[in-house]
């Protein structure tokens, strides 16, 4: 009946029939969804054991509660061996509204491979906003392969699969590596008057040390000569290739809308930085970055706040000085280390760099239990002989969203990701992507 309806119709007609049918569609899904109690995986677990629930406090964050999410890890990479950890989301208002939720993120994991990797990251908003504190605090035995500097074309000969960044890979441009990372990143920013303006000052303290270049060999003719990027690098530019470091001090300026940094439904989020490395002994030379990061969410539907368009660019470019070669601006080595979902972590490393991407967020099932994601990257990386934007690398993908908390908004996240390299990359966290 409607397909004679719109066979009878003049073109104009058409459209505004079609335009008509999906409103009335959409209408009625948001409708569906918004009149369905939301729930969240521990109303599940209440459910399967018939705990009854109080479903005020099941609802509304309580001001000085945390709330914390688990999610162990347990699995092998051929980089790491078998490993085992776990990762504990943590969420907190400090003060009544408008007090910002804080999020705290811990992870850890060891491995049979004796590798040992612990991260600490927070942003903390104490009463009334006046204060925005971040943290970003990691002690790495680590084993990752480099790349050089820019965006090379890679040499695989078949599809190789990553889990969270961490798979080993026969690209004949990958250089192995074992290092140690400590790293202490602090923030603190007062905000200015009743804007949503930030102003502070920090730190960002890098030191790697036991560093080893696996393929190097700078033997004379023997027959497995090699000169790496690392070693090549560090050797033009004066840094010990075991042990060098980055002590900077951070002036930002930000401003911050979004109603809740683990999982934004609108709202945006802008910082500037200037960093100024100091030269500190003898592993250290001055240098000057600028740093910028920004995040816009756009709601699609005011019955569904689900439906979420969300854009994310950061970038950093070198102003003055020498920056040394592991402690450059590299894909999957922002504060919580999800960008450039598709692609192994240090796959793009570069003098600067500039890193886009676009998710779109929806809703599942209609008590808000699932969502999914559809997102897409760009990387760009500079080096000697090519500047920004001569080159790019794409990566695009999909994932599956599990609602650990509703009142926090904290999800499971599982994404598989698709660069064109042929490669594919299993993704298990805590909390948004960004």
């Amino acid at each position: 009946m409607i397909a004679s309806m719109l066979k009878a119709a003049n073109p104009i007609r058409h459209g505004a029939i079609i335009s008509l049918l999906i409103f009335f569609l959409s209408t009625a899904a948001n409708n569906a969804f918004a009149q369905v109690e939301q729930k969240d995986f521990s109303d599940v677990v209440a459910q399967w054991k018939k705990t009854p629930t109080d479903k005020k406090q099941n609802t509304e964050l309580q001001v000085g509660k945390t709330y914390y999410s688990i999610l162990p890890v347990v699995g092998y990479a051929p980089a790491n061996g078998f490993l085992a950890g776990g990762a504990v989301s943590l969420s907190r208002r400090f003060g009544p509204e408008p007090t910002n939720l804080s999020s705290g993120m811990l992870n850890f994991q060891f491995t049979t491979k004796k590798q040992f990797i612990v991260n600490a990251r927070s942003k903390v908003y104490l009463p009334g906003n006046r204060w925005f504190l971040q943290g970003d605090w990691r002690l790495l035995l680590f084993t990752q392969p480099t790349y050089g500097l820019g965006i090379n074309n890679s040499e695989f000969n078949k599809t190789h699969v990553y889990i969270n960044n961490l798979e080993e890979t026969e690209d004949t441009l990958a250089e192995p590596m074992n290092f140690k990372l400590v790293r202490v990143y602090e923030e603190v920013t007062r905000k200015l008057g009743n804007s949503y303006v930030y102003a502070g000052i920090g730190i960002m303290i890098d030191q790697h040390f036991s560093i080893q270049d696996l393929r190097l060999d700078t033997v004379a003719g023997s027959p497995t000569y090699f000169v790496t990027n690392h070693y090549m690098y560090s050797d033009t530019n004066n840094f010990n290739p075991t042990h060098y470091g980055t002590n900077g001090l951070k002036f930002t300026l930000l401003t911050d809308t979004r109603d809740n940094i683990s999982n934004c439904y609108k709202g945006y989020y802008g910082s500037i930085s200037l960093v100024t490395n100091l030269k500190l002994g003898k592993y250290s030379q001055p240098s000057t970055q600028l740093l910028y990061d920004a995040r816009y969410y756009l709601g699609l539907s005011a019955n569904t706040p689900r439906h979420v368009l969300a854009f994310w660019s950061y970038g950093t470019i070198l102003l003055s000085g020498k920056v040394p070669y592991l402690a450059l601006p590299s894909i999957g080595w922002d504060t919580y280390n999800r960008s450039g979902r598709g692609y192994i972590q240090g796959r793009f490393r570069g003098l600067n760099m500039v890193y886009n991407e676009v998710e779109y967020r929806f809703p599942i099932s209609a008590n808000g239990l699932f969502g999914g994601v559809l997102f897409a990257n760009a990387t760009t990386a500079s080096n000697y002989y090519y500047g920004l934007f001569n080159k790019t690398a794409f990566g695009a993908g999909a994932g599956l969203r599990i609602k650990l908390d509703k009142r926090s908004r904290t999800n499971l996240t599982v994404d598989i990701g698709k660069n064109t390299e042929k490669s594919v990359a299993i993704y298990f966290n805590l909390q948004e992507a960004f």
